[in-house]
């Protein structure tokens, strides 16, 4: 009896040899500095091509015009449709042929695994006689070297 109390107990205190090892996830996702300052180049940018109007220069931080990009009320309202996200010419139309504005970022917050970064901020839009302002999440990816917008939703308040 006390053979097999010696068996039970060895086995058990025996360290597996055969486990898998566990990934090691990273306590943070916190950009790193390079990064970090290509992407804060394009937040630069993108506010730099809004405030002056220059179509051309905003559309070359997209990853393409068919991006998901839109308000999340429209996104909402047109969830059923395939293209229900796809509403960058709204934006387009609104910022480059509507009424002149600034816009400035404010608490920005940047988190990068690799080719992957997620860029959350509030947004500012300032024009004669009006503020209102937003909240607005882009996920970039870096393409060959240059940070690119793959999608982008956000909200809009008076």
């Amino acid at each position: 009896m006390l053979e097999n109390l010696i068996i039970v107990t060895a086995v058990l205190l025996t360290p597996p040899t055969a486990a898998s090892p566990q990934p090691l996830v990273p306590a943070s996702f916190d950009s790193i500095a390079p990064d970090r300052a290509a992407i804060q180049a394009l937040l630069d940018t993108y506010a730099r091509a809004v405030a002056t109007k220059d179509q051309h220069l905003f559309e070359t931080l997209l990853l393409s015009q068919s991006i998901p990009f839109s308000s999340a009320e429209a996104a909402i309202s047109t969830a059923d449709r395939d293209d229900g996200t796809r509403n960058y010419p709204a934006f387009r139309k609104g910022v480059f042929e509507g009424a002149p504005f600034t816009q400035r970022f404010q608490d920005i917050h940047v988190k990068q695994d690799g080719a992957l970064a997620n860029v959350t901020l509030v947004f500012v839009n300032t024009q004669e006689g009006s503020t209102s302002w937003g909240w607005k999440a882009l996920l970039l990816l870096k393409v060959a070297g240059t940070w690119k917008i793959a999608s982008e939703f956000y909200t809009s308040h008076q």
